[in-house]
Formats: structure tokens, C-alpha cells, sequence
């Protein structure tokens, strides 16, 4: 359980909260590159850590992120006009640049040096790896993150964006939890192979894994392990990486995967996922399938971040279905995910939980966000993964041991999965 004075810490994200605090230390991933409007073109709205921004290029083709509403009066800048290199609100006419100065004010007079004194809130922006990052933070932003997606040629990624509705740590749970892959993604008859491939023998003859924790200077690995073939065991070291960032293992010939968690409520949060190959182009049937929603990614309804099976229409659930051939009768290893967090209510009341052996990560995803964030507020000073992007160069893997091997021990196991620091150049 978790107290309320706890759960407080860990759920909400407003600038004025110490967990708000921690994660402006950060870049913030905060959309896919494809949903940022072209130049000139209207801006879009985001939500992002609890407040309303919006999104454009001005004619230059630079991103701009301010916050919504015109500091003359309030009105919304999400109905201005994006024309000339800046976006014009259409209540007195103020203009901004990306970077929130006030380029024109024809409502004052000529002579007036107003307009230097104004400047809506903007923050720092970046496109890499196919999304758009932003920086929400304090003083100089730092560098990205280094995940290794970002520099790949854009046929080798693929990133798409959806919501769910409830706490972003709430969602993140689900991910960390490898206790309940074989029951919630379980299929109760063998007609579709490759989902029973996620949930195959390894998760069905032993559905209470052993688990160690690895920390490591951006969070820890979550090393799960299943006693199989009688002798043997089945390790999967999946990532947790701050402030919101979590890698499960793929099945064998699948691309690499993030997760990213982003609050944009505290009631709300936005799933970013991102799939690549490093080695090649991504195929198009994996593409399909990501499109589609069968695995890693969500099916959403075309256009929007809204998923097709989502709560208000029970997530499609087929009751005859769940007889016959899924455990739970809703489509989607995603949508299931989301049945699960957000049926629990938008936050969460752990005081009321009862957790065992099968949390330990969870446990450890949430105490280590809530001293983190904790220590940020009181010190002022930015997490140090903040300062070491190297951090965030690694993968989830997986591999069957020997029994009585530690996964620490197995290169084979253990090489992708921890950080390396860059080595320095001889001066």
C-alpha cells in the first residue's frame, strides 16, 4: 500500500509539484513528428504535464510550443492565425514568434515600446527520432536522451501517439508487471499463434516468476525469471528509465521498443511507443500490424489519438470471445493494458491495496519516482541522468539460463542491457 501523502507525490505533475518539478528536469517526448503541423499551417492543441500548449511552424519551418492563451486578455492562441513567421491572436491582433516575443501589437500606438515588454511562455522544442520533444524545464536545456533510435534513418522507426485515461504512472504499471502476461493476455484456445506466442509455455508453466532489481544510474532492470524446461530458466530484464521510459524484451526477430508514460493531466496521460531496427528498414507487414493494433502498438480510430476499444464502449469486449479464444474477449495486447489501469479509476487509491511478490517492480518503479522527485524539489537541483544521455542506450532482453545463474552473470544476457558510458578521446 501507499499512502495518500505518497501517492500525491507520485501522481501529480503540476509546475508547482515536486514531481512536476522532477519531470521538467527532463525532456519531454510530446508527440509524433507527423502530427506537427507543416508551416504556416493552424496549430494544434497539447496537453503536457498538466498544462495547455499549443503546437505550429511558423514560414521558416521552426517549431513553435507556447502556452495557449494570449498574454493580453487570455484568449486561446489555438484560433489564431499562423501566417508570416508567427502566430497572430485573433482577439487584438498580438503576434508571437516561436519563441513567445511579441513581433506586433497594432492595437497600441506606434510609438509604444509595450510589445518588448510582453512574451507569451514558449518552450525550447526539437524533432529527433520522429518525435517532437520539448523542454519544460529551468535554465539551458540539456541534450536528449540517447536513445538509439534517434539518429536512424526514418525508415528504420516507427512512432505513433494515444491516450489513456488515467494517471500516467497508473498506466505505466501494466508495463512493469510481467506477472500478469500469462493470465490477461492468455488465449484460451490456440487460433491465433501469434498472439499465443506472447503468452506460450514460458508464461504458462510457471505464472510466478522469481525477481531481482538491478539498478542502474537512470532506474533499474527488472530481471523476472520462470523456472521452465525443468531445469532451466526463463529471464526477461526488462527497463525501467526515468522519469518515464520502460523497454520489454521483443520476441525473437521483432524490432526494438520504448514506451514513453507522459502526463497530460493528472488524470490523463499520452502513450508514446516507438519501434526500429537498427540494422534495417522496417517491413511492411509489421508496419500493418503495428498500424492495426496487434502488437506493441494501439489501434486507434484514423486521425486522432483516440483508441477503438477504450472505456466508454467496454473496450469492445466480446463475451463469447473470452469463452472461446482470449482470456479477457478484447482485442489487443494494448487495449487489454488499458482495460486493466484504467478500470481502476483515473488515480488509483493504493492505500487499499494488497500488493505481493508479483509487484516488486512496481514497488520499486514507485519508490524510486517518489525519491527522486522528492530530492529534485528539495535540492533544486536536476536528477544526474539528466546530464549523462548515454544513460538511455540500451535494451530490454531476455534469454533461458541455467539454473542457479544470476542474469548479471550471462553476457549473453546482460551486454545490450546495461549503459556504457562514451569512452573519453585522448587529448
Amino acid at each position: 500500500m501507499l499512502s495518500h501523502e505518497k501517492n500525491a507525490i507520485l501522481t501529480q505533475s503540476g509546475p508547482d509539484r515536486p514531481l512536476g518539478k522532477f519531470l521538467r528536469s527532463f525532456w519531454t517526448p510530446a508527440m509524433t513528428a507527423a502530427e506537427v503541423p507543416a508551416a504556416d499551417e493552424p496549430p494544434v492543441r497539447l496537453q503536457l504535464l498538466n498544462e495547455n500548449l499549443v503546437v505550429f511552424r511558423d514560414s521558416e519551418g521552426r517549431v513553435g510550443v507556447l502556452e495557449e492563451h494570449c498574454p493580453h486578455r487570455g484568449a486561446s492562441l489555438f484560433f489564431g492565425r499562423n501566417e508570416e513567421g508567427g502566430i497572430r491572436c485573433v482577439y487584438h491582433g498580438w503576434k508571437f514568434d516561436v519563441t513567445g516575443a511579441c513581433m506586433e501589437m497594432p492595437t497600441e500606438p506606434s510609438t509604444s515600446r509595450m510589445r518588448h515588454n510582453v512574451k507569451a511562455r514558449s518552450y525550447p522544442a526539437r524533432i529527433a527520432g520522429k518525435l517532437l520533444w520539448v523542454y519544460m524545464g529551468e535554465g539551458a536545456a540539456p541534450e536528449l536522451p540517447a536513445f538509439e533510435f534517434i539518429g536512424l534513418p526514418g525508415e528504420s522507426i516507427y512512432a505513433s501517439r494515444w491516450h489513456q485515461e488515467c494517471n500516467y504512472a497508473q498506466a505505466m504499471e501494466g508495463e512493469l508487471d510481467s506477472a500478469h502476461v500469462g493470465f490477461l493476455h492468455r488465449m484460451v484456445s490456440k487460433i491465433d499463434a501469434d498472439h499465443q506466442a506472447l503468452t506460450g509455455k514460458y508464461f504458462q508453466e510457471d505464472t510466478a516468476p522469481s525477481w531481482k532489481l538491478l539498478s542502474t544510474e537512470a532506474g533499474f532492470m527488472a530481471c523476472n525469471g520462470r523456472r521452465v524446461d525443468g531445469d532451466k530458466r526463463y529471464w526477461r530484464l526488462n527497463q525501467f528509465l526515468l522519469p518515464f521510459y520502460t523497454m520489454i524484451p521483443p520476441r525473437p526477430g521483432d524490432a526494438q521498443l520504448v514506451r514513453m508514460w507522459i502526463p497530460m493531466t493528472d488524470e490523463r496521460c499520452w502513450v508514446i511507443c516507438v519501434t526500429w531496427r537498427p540494422e534495417a528498414p522496417l517491413g511492411e507487414q509489421e508496419l500493418a500490424a503495428w498500424r492495426n493494433g496487434e502488437n506493441s502498438h494501439r489501434r486507434v480510430i484514423p486521425g486522432t489519438t483516440t483508441p477503438m476499444e477504450r472505456k466508454d464502449n467496454d473496450y469492445l469486449i466480446d463475451r463469447q470471445l473470452q469463452k472461446t479464444v482470449s482470456f479477457t474477449g478484447i482485442h489487443g495486447v494494448r487495449a487489454q493494458d488499458a482495460m486493466v489501469t484504467e478500470s481502476a479509476g483515473p488515480i488509483a487509491d493504493r492505500s487499499r491495496e494488497h500488493l505481493g511478490s508479483s509487484d516488486t517492480a512496481v514497488v520499486a518503479m514507485r519508490r524510486t519516482i517518489i525519491e527522486a522527485a522528492s530530492a529534485c524539489a528539495a535540492s533544486g537541483q536536476a536528477p544526474a541522468a539528466v546530464a549523462k544521455p548515454w544513460l538511455y542506450n540500451v535494451h530490454a532482453t531476455q534469454a533461458v539460463l541455467p539454473e542457479g545463474m544470476a542474469p548479471e552473470a550471462a553476457d549473453e544476457i546482460i551486454q545490450t542491457a546495461r549503459a556504457r558510458a562514451p569512452q573519453q578521446e585522448n587529448a
